[in-house]
């Protein structure tokens, strides 16, 4: 990262961890609301959990976003966020998506991503079909060829794994003229490295090795090597300056 990308994602991380902490909780209400979690946790626990939820939700529809423009938009001027491509396909080649993804649900074949793109690509016949997917990142010049991710917690349900698989080969299909690069991507890994990353939804429906993209893998696909690094060395120094505190109050 160069120094203004440096400062910019600073600056994100920093106004998030405030407005984070800025929320207070009442006691007495947590108790009222989660009455059987208050069986076995103590008040300062259950204002934890009530904020982790809410931490959760803003990392995943805020934060992880904008973190992702600002590093990408070091390297390239196209970057979007929540980009809607709606355009018309061919009948049969949305079909022969729908097929796939229900064959990967019900386990009737095994995710192989450059069997499924060629089964896609080369049906025709059927009449013309209008389709919308949504990028949660798009860069339209990457510098191979246009880039589609969706992010997702590294933990998707079945269901999001599917859908995601959906749009994968259906963002192919529309670009198929320009040799895209579409992924399910991860801003983290729990799982600390690729060969241990064992969640079966994900490894259900989707092709690991081309399809998806794992915390560090991610963050250096759309801002060079050692983006990830630098990142938690931001990350370390917004943490220092900016101590995460649990705040709550009762009435009595």
């Amino acid at each position: 990262m160069n120094s203004d990308t440096r400062k910019n994602v600073f600056n994100l991380l920093q106004e998030f961890v405030t407005r984070m902490t800025r929320v207070d909780y009442d006691i007495e209400e947590l108790q009222k609301a989660y009455p059987f979690q208050s069986l076995f946790f103590r008040d300062e626990a259950i204002i934890a959990f009530k904020r982790q939820r809410s931490i959760m939700t803003g990392l995943g529809q805020n934060l992880y976003p904008k973190l992702a423009r600002i590093i990408a938009n070091e390297h390239y001027k196209d970057v979007r966020l929540d980009e809607k491509f709606r355009a018309t396909i061919d009948g049969a080649v949305a079909d022969a998506i729908d097929r796939i993804v229900t064959e990967l649900r019900v386990k009737q074949r095994k995710p192989d991503h450059a069997k499924e793109v060629n089964e896609v690509l080369r049906v025709k016949g059927g009449a013309r079909r209008e389709v919308v997917v949504t990028a949660d990142l798009f860069i339209g010049d990457f510098k191979q060829s246009v880039f589609f991710s969706e992010l997702k917690s590294p933990l998707p349900n079945l269901d999001i794994a599917a859908e995601t698989k959906k749009k994968i080969l259906t963002f192919i299909a529309l670009h198929c003229d320009e040799a895209p690069q579409a992924y399910l991507a991860f801003p983290y890994n729990p799982f600390i490295t690729r060969e241990n990353y064992k969640h079966p939804f994900t490894r259900q429906i989707m092709d690991i090795e081309t399809e998806v993209l794992m915390g560090e893998e991610f963050w250096d696909k759309i801002g060079g090597k050692g983006t990830y690094i630098e990142l938690l060395d931001v990350i370390k120094k917004v943490k220092a300056k900016s101590p995460f505190r649990s705040k709550g109050k009762s009435k009595r």
